[in-house]
C-alpha cells in the first residue's frame, strides 16, 4: 500500500479467519492505526490483494461493514470548540445532545432532500440497534445530555454505541482502554466479550497487551510499517513483545545526571524570577508555600445537575498533587475553573496565584503562568499546524501559531522536541504523527515557557510502555528541582510520579483529601 509517497505494508500476507480474535500490538508511531486504515480500504493498493470474504447490502462497500472507534474518529464527530467556548455552550439549550448525536438521521448521515422509500425499511433495524447498543453501553442514564458535557469515558461509550448502531462485520476499536477508571475498563471487558459472543468480529489496536480480554486469541505486532510477527498470542516470541521499546538510558540519562528530559538548569534573575538559558520567556515565580490555588465552598451545576459541591482546597507553591476519581466524577471540571476557561468561576470563591476570579484579572495573563496537557486540548487541536508550531503555539497559549517567534522562542521550542527525540518531525504536521507522538509534542509545547503550575489531564494516555516510563521520569525530574507545581489526573496509578504525594479524591462531585498511601 501507499502513503503519500512512500510504500508501507509492502509484501504483507496476513488471513483473519472467522474462528480468530486478532489484536494490532506495536509501539507509538509503528504503523498500528495506519494498518486499520488499510482494512478500511483508505489507502491506495500498489500490489497484492486485499479481499473480503462478506456480502455488502445492496448498492454498498465491503469496507463500509467495517467500524472503526478511535481517538481520530472521535476528532472527526465531536464538534470542535475552544475550552471556554465549550463551557460556556453547556448553558445553551440548542447544544447537540447525546440522543440527537445517535439518531438514525446523524448515523446513517440522511440528506435532508432526500426524496426514497429505503428508510422505511432500514429505520426500525437501525432503532433495534440503536436501542441494544445504549443498553449494552450503559448511556441511557446521559442520553438527554449535551454531547460537549460527557467526560471522557462517557464520550467513549457513546461514539462505541455510534459505531454499533450500524450493520456491522467486523469492529475496530484503537486504544479502548485508555481514559478509562477501573470500573469502567471492566465494563468494556465486558463490552468487547459480549459482541464476541453475539458474532461480530472485534479487533483491538493497543500499546497495552495486558489490557486485552482473555478472549483474543491471536496478535499482529507491527514495527515500522511493517508486519514482524503474526500468529497465536500465546506463542508471541520474547523478542518481539520487547520490540519498539524506547532506549530508556537516553531518555532517562545517566544514573545521578538530569536526564536530558528535565530541560537545562534554570537560572535566577535579580527580581527572583527563573528564566531558562537561552528562553526568552520569564514568569514570576511564586515563593515555596505561596498558594497558586485556592477553592472555598465551590459549587457548580449545569440545569439540575450538580457537577462539583462544596469543594474546599488549596496547592500551594513547593507541594504537587494527584486528582483522582471515576470517570464523570467532576475532573475536568474542577480543572476548567483553575485554567479559566469555566465561566462559573466567577460564581465561585476561586482564586488563582493570589488573585481571585472576577476582579479584573486577565485570563491571557493567568495562562502565560499554567502548561496544560490533557485529552480535551489534543481533542480540539488544529492537527495541520506543523509541530515546531504546535510547540511554540505554547508561549501563547493559543490552539495554533498566530505571532511570528523570536529566534530565542525558536531555539527553546526545538530544545524540547530534541529532548522527546521528534525533532525530525518538526515540519510534519500534527495529524500525520501518532497519537502518543502527538501528546509528546503537545507536552513540549506545555514546558515550553517553564510554567510554576503545570496541569497534567491523563498525559499517558495512548503512550505505549517506553513513552509512558520517560514521560513519568521527566515529570519527576522536574518535580525534584521544584521547577513547577504539578496537578495530575490519572486513573493507573503506575503512572503518578513517585514526588506526588498528595492526593484529592472525587466521587460523585464530592471531594477528599489524603496522602497517596492512603
Amino acid at each position: 500500500m501507499r502513503l503519500g509517497e512512500e510504500v508501507v505494508f509492502a509484501n504483507t500476507t496476513w488471513i483473519l479467519r472467522r474462528d480468530e480474535q486478532w489484536a494490532i500490538v506495536g509501539a507509538n508511531g509503528s504503523g498500528k492505526s495506519l494498518l486499520a486504515e488499510a482494512l478500511r480500504g483508505r489507502l491506495p493498493l500498489i500490489a497484492g490483494e486485499l479481499l473480503y470474504h462478506f456480502r455488502p447490502p445492496r448498492g454498498s462497500l465491503p469496507e463500509e461493514l467495517i467500524g472503526l472507534v478511535s481517538f481520530e474518529e472521535r476528532r472527526g464527530s465531536i464538534p470542535h470548540l475552544a475550552a471556554q467556548s465549550r463551557w460556556n455552550s453547556l448553558e445553551e439549550e440548542n447544544s447537540l445532545s447525546v440522543r440527537d448525536f445517535l439518531s438514525y438521521e446523524r448515523v446513517m448521515e440522511i440528506n435532508p432532500y432526500e426524496v426514497t422509500d429505503r428508510h422505511r425499511t432500514a429505520r426500525p433495524a437501525f432503532e433495534r440497534r440503536r436501542l441494544a447498543a445504549i443498553k449494552l453501553l450503559g448511556v441511557k442514564p446521559f442520553v438527554d445530555r449535551r454531547l460537549l458535557s460527557l467526560s471522557n469515558g462517557e464520550a467513549q461509550r457513546v461514539q462505541l454505541a455510534r459505531a454499533l448502531c450500524r450493520q456491522l462485520r467486523l469492529l475496530i476499536l484503537d486504544e479502548p482502554f485508555v481514559g478509562l477508571d477501573a470500573a469502567s475498563r471492566i465494563h468494556f471487558h465486558r463490552v468487547v466479550e459480549h459482541l464476541m459472543a453475539r458474532g461480530l468480529r472485534t479487533m483491538v489496536i493497543t500499546t497495552r497487551p495486558e489490557d486485552l480480554p482473555r478472549q483474543f486469541t491471536h496478535q499482529l505486532c507491527v514495527d515500522c510499517c511493517d508486519v514482524l510477527w503474526a500468529g497465536p498470542r500465546r506463542k508471541v516470541p520474547a523478542e518481539i513483545a520487547a520490540v519498539n521499546q524506547w532506549d530508556l538510558a537516553e531518555l532517562r540519562g545517566a544514573p545521578g545526571s538530569r536526564g536530558p528530559l528535565a530541560g537545562p538548569p534554570p537560572r535566577k534573575e535579580p527580581d527572583g524570577s527563573v528564566r531558562r538559558p537561552h528562553s526568552s520567556f520569564r514568569i514570576p515565580r511564586p515563593g515555596f508555600g505561596s498558594e497558586l490555588v485556592r477553592m472555598r465552598n465551590v459549587t457548580v451545576r449545569y440545569g439540575e445537575k450538580e457537577i462539583l459541591g462544596d469543594i474546599d482546597w488549596t496547592v500551594r507553591a513547593g507541594e504537587s498533587w494527584a486528582l483522582l476519581g471515576p470517570n464523570g466524577s467532576g475532573k475536568t471540571t474542577l480543572l476548567s475553573l483553575i485554567l479559566g476557561d469555566n465561566p462559573q468561576a466567577y460564581g465561585n470563591d476561586v482564586t488563582v496565584f493570589g488573585q481571585r476570579r472576577g476582579e479584573g484579572e486577565s485570563i491571557w495573563e493567568l495562562k502565560k503562568r499554567i502548561g496544560w496537557v490533557s485529552p480535551e486540548l489534543h481533542l480540539h487541536f488544529d492537527d495541520t499546524t506543523n509541530c515546531l508550531a504546535a510547540v511554540l503555539s505554547g508561549f501563547h497559549d493559543t490552539v495554533g501559531l498566530f505571532q511570528q517567534p523570536s529566534a530565542r522562542q525558536r531555539r527553546e521550542a526545538r530544545r524540547w522536541l530534541a529532548h522527546f527525540q521528534l525533532s525530525v518531525f518538526e515540519r510534519i504536521p500534527l495529524g500525520a504523527l501518532s497519537a502518543g507522538q502527538q501528546r509528546l509534542v503537545l507536552l513540549a509545547r506545555a514546558l515550553v515557557k517553564s510554567p510554576p503550575l503545570l496541569v497534567l489531564d491523563e498525559p499517558c494516555q495512548g503512550l505505549d510502555p517506553a513513552h509512558r516510563a520517560g514521560f513519568v521520569r521527566a515529570v519527576e525530574k522536574l518535580l525534584r528541582r521544584n521547577l513547577a507545581t504539578v496537578i495530575y489526573v490519572t486513573h493507573r496509578d503506575d503512572e503518578i510520579p513517585p514526588s506526588i504525594k498528595q492526593v484529592l479524591r472525587l466521587a460523585a462531585g464530592k471531594a477528599r483529601v489524603m496522602s497517596k498511601s492512603g
